[in-house]
């Protein structure tokens, strides 16, 4: 086992400044103090005992028992870059990849949905492929033995005949589980028009001229995970869920779902918006049927975006995920604790 831990630690962060810790106390063991050992060795940072699983294509923080806590993908040959499984402590997914109702809903991801009026949100189903592309570069990776991890890509959403619109440089910056396994990632994203204006829009919003029940997505999305998995929807507002045809669009600063399993708690995922995005209260998409569970951070809601040429704007969201139920003053208490240590 020594010598297995040896190696452990010659991979670099997969076991860390841990793995000595960790062999102090199988030399303890050694001398007849098993149980003693063995108790200690529960009380170990999480880190210890967990760690990175990478391929070509995705990066993955794991358990010691190699179950997944949150995958992200940066597969050239998938429509998106993405997070799947996103789960508290390798436990039931929290969210759903590529359903066969919606097929290019990925987890948790983002997608515009109209450039210029080329779709780069729902793709063919034969092809696999959305009318516009979006590209992305090989993203540089740097990881930490406690399990977060900052990841930068440069993305590109290009129209069928070759011309790129819009760039993007996007940075996520997922934290170290805490104890309770909880941790976040911070979306971060900067996009630049190309040489033309560019318009930013959606599906007509209900009460607009060809408005639709389900108009008005496209940004930070997630997918979330169906049944047997039982849910509820909640707002950092307070607002009792108000859904009509399945659809609810609260103005909030920020949205979240809890889980049970067998009316146990499995986790909670929730999406906190940056004022700077959309106001103090942002527009929210959210669906909640028999056949999907849906959160949208439905930035172009109210109305769709003309951006210059050559122009620049950002936005800033982050995903917290958590074993306990999230509460309306739990929501609102971990929004403005991430907007103060912004400052």
């Amino acid at each position: 086992m020594k010598r297995v831990l040896q190696l452990r630690s010659s991979r670099g962060d997969e076991a860390g400044a841990f793995v000595s810790s960790i062999l102090g106390l199988l030399t303890w063991a050694a001398t007849g103090r098993a149980a003693a050992a063995l108790a200690l060795l529960a009380f170990l940072p999480v880190a210890a005992r967990a760690e990175w699983a990478r391929t070509d294509t995705t990066l993955a923080w794991q358990t010691a028992d190699g179950k997944t806590v949150w995958r992200f993908s940066f597969d050239p040959a998938k429509g998106k870059p993405f997070f799947d499984p996103v789960t508290v402590g390798g436990g039931p997914s929290l969210t759903d990849f590529k359903p066969a109702d919606h097929p290019w809903h990925y987890g948790l991801w983002f997608s515009w949905k109209y450039i210029n009026t080329v779709n780069y949100w729902e793709e063919d189903r034969t092809s696999g492929r959305a009318a516009g592309k979006t590209s992305w570069t090989a993203p540089e990776i740097a990881t930490r033995s406690d399990g977060g991890a900052t990841i930068k890509l440069n993305v590109s959403y290009t129209t069928p005949d070759g011309r790129t619109d819009v760039t993007e440089v996007r940075e996520l910056r997922i934290s170290a589980p805490g104890a309770d396994g909880s941790y976040t990632i911070d979306w971060h994203a900067r996009f630049t028009a190309g040489p033309e204006k560019i318009l930013l829009d959606r599906t007509p919003m209900p009460g607009e001229p060809k408005g639709a029940v389900n108009g008005g997505y496209a940004g930070l999305s997630i997918r979330l995970a169906g049944a047997p998995l039982g849910i509820e929807f909640l707002a950092a507002s307070g607002a009792a869920p108000a859904f009509r045809s399945d659809r609810w669009r609260p103005d909030t600063a920020a949205v979240a779902s809890n889980f049970t399993q067998d009316a146990t708690g499995v986790g909670g995922v929730a999406l906190l918006s940056d004022p700077a995005n959309a106001g103090e209260n942002a527009p929210w998409y959210l669906i909640h049927s028999r056949q999907m569970r849906f959160m949208c951070a439905a930035i172009l809601a109210p109305k769709p975006r003309e951006v210059a040429a050559g122009g620049t704007f950002a936005l800033r969201y982050r995903v917290a995920v958590q074993r306990a139920p999230w509460t309306p003053a739990s929501l609102a208490a971990a929004h403005g604790a991430w907007l103060r240590a912004a400052k």
